[in-house]
């Protein structure tokens, strides 16, 4: 079974969350190679989250066209 685009949107909004929890530690503390690359994969994971809400909210409003 397949989840609706609206509960699929809210897991995305709360990974986001809690990657920007993550970066905030980060900001805070020192920054280890090792540390650096897990922000930079982070921020990467944000840019696709964000791609896939876009399409989401895309595909939501193409079906209400139909």
């Amino acid at each position: 079974m397949s989840s609706s685009p609206s509960e699929q949107v809210l897991t995305l909004l709360k990974e986001l969350s809690l990657l920007k929890e993550l970066d905030s530690g980060y900001e805070a503390g020192s920054k280890t190679g090792n540390e650096r690359t897990e922000y930079e994969l982070r921020q990467h994971r944000h840019r696709e989250i964000t791609e896939e809400i876009k399409a989401l909210a895309e595909q939501k409003k193409t079906d209400e066209q139909l």
